[in-house]
């Protein structure tokens, strides 16, 4: 009998172990380049004009069916000319992702039309282009209204990158929020009870692995830890991909984490990192034996890393992630320690080693509390400043300061007591064991509610922060101040250099009753150069972010004009107007731009500012109700 259960535990353990390897080879064959399954390139299976067709009339629209989906960051940009460039509408993707459609805005002259495409990735890399040709016999309608029919002179950029949601995928509002901020609370709190418990065992404990107890206690925080990884990475993929929880079941969609900037690229280290821990979660005395020291240490140590980069931003952000290291590894020590020491070791009575186990406890968490608390001051100073009050983040910021408060004097306490009552004990009695053990409890519980409060602060924007502020490199700012249409904005450009280049715009004025926002990019005069026409979706002050990765390709160097169009509940403005230059792609220019336009403008350089990881993300900053165009990311 003993025997059977002697094996029946081996094969448990072996399974465990077969299927955290299993997790982690998987993991990294994904995150290894090339290692995924070969994709053939996408290609176009048919435009409509067909090339060569000749039509009766101007053509309304300009269909392209492709041969595989397009995915959610793909940008395809079109030209027609005919023999002068043509006023062409926004590319719009079907929900199945396999047909763009341009609507032709102006009828075309007779005669023959040229039209130029191109389908770029996430990268601003090509994927497939062509051109094809089309002629119409019929000359085009004439304008009754006394307006001229002349082509725009730019081509209009997608403000929004074609996404549309398919019918078959549900809404995925509502659970994925609370879903996230539940696994992400659960992965969290398992790899600090993991570190934290092999910390104390390291230090002042080496008695703990014979007890299997302490052994059965790590494993399932272990196993914890990863469950609760894989469901956060679950609600991460579907929050950031706007798709359906169980589609984001595929570990395929979890690799698109990566392209949510250094948040996402944490959550999938976290996953590597605690699934491979469970090498020393299985057998703790590892983390004494000098051997496997350095890797019991390192595994769980950088997934406490990984969990450090659920937030990198803010200012100063590569002192803010040391902070936050060094903040995530002090917490680890104490509430991981704390629940070690109230679940296993004072689990009941017993010889001195739960003793000194309990006493080890005592010395390494009073640097732990005071390293989390400093550190948390530190990032309070420094994502969220003055507007502790006046900010959302600050409000619930300061719950988690009230409940930090509370485990402080819990713990204060309990180390007194320690003190008091263990120095000279050679042994833990009944009495004692039920004392500290309730008093151990209460301070794992409150932290556990802090860990929760944490969760939440990630899902809100500290004051200091730009929510659309990440990886630009923004060179220049240009202030429209205009009276006509009451618009307030300021535009900032990066890098201002041939190829391509981001734009935020910030909208001050007005509050609301924003109809048509448009920014308009002329190109130098005499140049063979066409411009761009860049729809800006703000309705209400706020601020709006093309990345630079899909963003405008200045194709020459030289003096370009910047237009401000806007249709406001004021008025109408139809072309403010001001200059500024693009060097070459090395930054070499001949000259410097003349400041001109039609209303008073500013143009000045100004330090590096980051961008965003959206093709063009919006943030409304009025008092109204906004309208939640981000998705969040944890």
């Amino acid at each position: 009998m003993f025997g059977v259960s002697v094996r029946a535990r081996v094969s448990a353990r072996l399974g465990i172990l077969l299927a955290a390897t299993t997790t982690s080879l998987i993991l990294v064959a994904l995150l290894l380049p090339g290692s995924a399954a070969a994709q053939d390139t996408n290609s176009l299976q048919s435009i409509e004009p067909a090339d060569g067709v000749s039509l009766p009339a101007s053509p309304e629209q300009i269909v392209l069916s492709f041969n595989q989906e397009l995915e959610d960051d793909d940008a395809l940009s079109l030209t027609l000319n005919c023999p002068e460039l043509q006023n062409t509408g926004i590319p719009e993707v079907n929900d199945d992702r396999l047909i763009v459609t341009v609507a032709v805005n102006t009828p075309v002259p007779r005669g023959s039309c040229f039209v130029t495409w191109v389908l770029r990735d996430g990268l601003g890399e090509i994927i497939v282009q062509g051109q094809s040709t089309f002629s119409v016999t019929a000359d085009a309608p004439v304008a009754t209204n006394g307006a001229t029919t002349t082509a725009a002179p730019f081509i209009t950029v997608p403000a929004i990158a074609p996404s549309a949601p398919t019918a078959a995928e549900p809404e995925t509002q509502g659970s994925i929020g609370a879903t996230l901020w539940f696994g992400r609370l659960v992965s969290t709190l398992g790899i600090l009870v993991v570190f934290g418990g092999l910390a104390l065992i390291s230090v002042g404990w080496p008695e703990g692995p014979e007890y299997i107890v302490t052994v059965r206690f790590l494993r399932s925080a272990w196993l914890i830890a990863l469950l609760g990884t894989v469901l956060y990475l679950i609600a991460y993929a579907a929050d950031f991909g706007n798709i359906s929880f169980g589609s984001a079941v595929n570990p395929g969609k979890w690799l698109d984490l990566n392209d949510d900037g250094w948040p996402g690229r944490g959550a999938l280290l976290r996953l590597l990192f605690i699934a491979t821990s469970g090498w020393v979660a299985m057998r703790p005395e590892r983390i004494i034996d000098p051997q496997s020291a350095m890797w019991a240490w390192a595994l769980p140590g950088f997934g406490l890393i990984a969990v450090a980069m659920s937030r990198v931003e803010g200012p100063v952000a590569p002192i803010g992630f040391g902070v936050n290291v060094i903040h995530v590894l002090g917490s680890a020590v104490w509430i991981g320690g704390a629940l070690l020491v109230a679940r296993v070791v004072l689990a009941g009575p017993g010889e001195e080693d739960l003793v000194q186990a309990t006493r080890a406890f005592s010395r390494i968490s009073m640097p732990a509390m005071f390293v989390v608390v400093i550190t948390g001051l530190i990032q309070l100073v420094r994502l969220v400043g003055g507007s502790l009050f006046s900010s959302s983040h600050g409000q619930v910021l300061l719950l988690k300061v009230v409940a930090v408060a509370a485990m402080l004097a819990v713990s204060l306490a309990a180390r007194q007591q320690v003190t008091m009552r263990l120095d000279r004990a050679h042994e833990l009695t009944a009495p004692l064991a039920d004392r500290f053990r309730r008093a151990f409890h209460a301070e794992a519980a409150i932290g556990i509610v802090v860990l929760a409060f944490s969760g939440w602060l990630l899902a809100l924007t500290p004051a200091n922060v730009d929510p659309l502020d990440d990886d630009g490199d923004y060179r220049l700012e240009v202030a429209f101040n205009d009276s006509a249409s009451g618009v307030e904005a300021t535009v900032f450009i990066g890098p201002s250099a041939v190829g391509l280049n981001g734009i935020k715009i910030e909208v001050e004025e007005p509050a609301e009753g924003i109809t048509d926002l448009r920014l308009r990019f002329l190109p130098p005069v005499g140049s063979q150069a066409v411009g761009y026409e860049q729809p800006i979706p703000l309705t209400t002050a706020g601020t709006a972010v093309l990345d630079e990765s899909v963003g405008l390709p200045f194709s020459v160097a030289g003096t370009w004009t910047i237009q401000l169009v806007a249709t406001t509940t004021i008025g109408v403005q139809s072309g403010a107007e001001t200059t500024f230059l693009v060097t070459n792609a090395d930054g070499t220019t001949a000259t410097i731009p003349q400041v001109v336009g039609t209303t008073p403008v500013q143009v000045e350089i100004v330090d590096p500012t980051p961008g965003t990881t959206a093709p063009f993300a919006t943030s409304t900053t009025t008092t109204l109700a906004p309208t939640d165009t981000t998705a969040e990311s944890g």
